[in-house]
């Protein structure tokens, strides 16, 4: 079981990178037609390079970031980001619970750290943005619009099945 767990906390933790973003503009591209390029479904298969490259276009639009600015969110989140792989590739030898909720707290702790060091470059509004934009994905991720439109793994929003048991454990 656990061992579903840890695809899905890939997902969570790439929730910051990538995805549509509302100024990407109305679905289909608007008047020329579809964006050219892989089809929407194709976004679920980005490489985490690609992803940085998404969510960089989608912040330093989104933030107004100055080109230095730019640079420093990239290595940061960048920094994070490899953190997490890290810890998650080392979390997929475990089907412990103890040792999972350990994993889940260390990539909380990673996502922390990355704001933290994020706030020493952006202003306050443009962290507020930043807080902003990662709920955004997490919405999108809840309602499964991050993942195909399919609804999360467990059936209702934050995948807790009745009874309260995350993913009818």
């Amino acid at each position: 079981m656990i061992r579903y767990l840890v695809p899905a906390v890939l997902l969570i933790a790439a929730m910051g990178c990538g995805g549509p973003s509302p100024h990407d503009g109305p679905p289909g591209g608007g008047p020329g037609g579809p964006p050219p390029g892989p089809p929407p479904a194709a976004a679920q298969e980005l490489s985490p390079a690609q992803r940085l490259e998404k969510t960089m276009q989608d912040l330093t639009v989104r933030l107004k970031l100055k080109p230095e600015q730019a640079e420093k969110v990239q290595a940061i989140i960048k920094a994070g980001e490899d953190q997490k792989e890290k810890l998650l590739s080392e979390g997929e030898r475990s089907d412990n619970p103890r040792e999972m909720q350990k994993l889940f707290e260390r990539v909380h702790q990673v996502d922390l750290e990355t704001q933290a060091a994020l706030g020493k470059v952006l202003t306050k509004d443009q962290l507020d943005e930043y807080k902003d934009y990662l709920k955004e994905q997490r919405r999108r991720f809840e309602t499964g619009k991050g993942s195909g439109n399919r609804p999360p793994a467990g059936g209702r929003p934050g995948g807790v099945k009745p009874g309260g048991r995350p993913g009818g454990v």
